[in-house]
């Protein structure tokens, strides 16, 4: 291959792992977007009395901890996603077809929080979404794993930190399943540590570099 088609191919390259970001930004930014729209006003809230108003909004509760649950799995899913990028330097099919059962996997969060919003009390909506939360780590192992395997990642990335990230990511689905058992028994205790759990990918992939 000459000089010209080996430079042609890696700009290809480059130009098809730009199109996956914007992409996959764009999934992230229309999830945020649904959940904010599960914030419905009741219809019988009156707004012109102040007490009123109170009583509504409180009686909304379940709602907002619902968005906040789903809204910070949503943020650090999508900041764990762009530290990968960030040490990407090419694509390939199952990458791609990996990426987007991902995507498809967020896509289904607003969905979960309307049936914790609803349902608050029932372990069922805890059960659902802590199953979408195992389904992300799930493809999140192998997704990683296939791009280290092989060699997407920039040649001087981390690759221990990478294997690191592996290793934690299969902790951490058996510690999912701990927490889905848990909803059965008590769904404020479930609320709570879905909360503490979806903070971990804030934080799981900012040492890759």
């Amino acid at each position: 291959m000459s000089e010209k088609q080996r430079r042609t191919a890696t700009e290809y390259t480059h130009q098809d792992l730009e199109r996956v970001k914007m992409f996959s930004d764009a999934v992230f930014a229309i999830a945020l977007t649904l959940l904010v729209l599960e914030l419905k006003i009741p219809d019988d809230m009156h707004l012109n009395d102040s007490s009123a108003m109170w009583k509504g909004l409180h009686e909304m509760m379940p709602q907002f901890k619902a968005f906040l649950l789903s809204a910070v799995l949503v943020g650090g899913n999508w900041i764990s996603l762009m530290n990968l990028h960030r040490i990407m330097v090419k694509v390939d099919f199952f990458f791609l077809a990996d990426l987007v059962l991902y995507l498809v996997i967020i896509s289904l969060i607003p969905f979960c929080c309307e049936l914790i919003g609803k349902y608050p009390e029932n372990p069922v909506s805890f059960i659902i979404f802590g199953g979408l939360c195992e389904l992300l780590v799930i493809n999140a192992y192998f997704f990683i794993r296939h791009c280290r395997l092989k060699h997407l990642f920039h040649p001087e990335a981390d690759l221990q930190e990478v294997q690191f990230l592996e290793k934690s990511l299969i902790v951490v689905s058996i510690l999912l399943a701990v927490m889905i058992w848990i909803a059965f028994y008590s769904t404020n205790l479930s609320f709570f540590l879905f909360l503490v759990y979806n903070l971990i990918p804030f934080f799981v992939t900012r040492k890759l570099k």
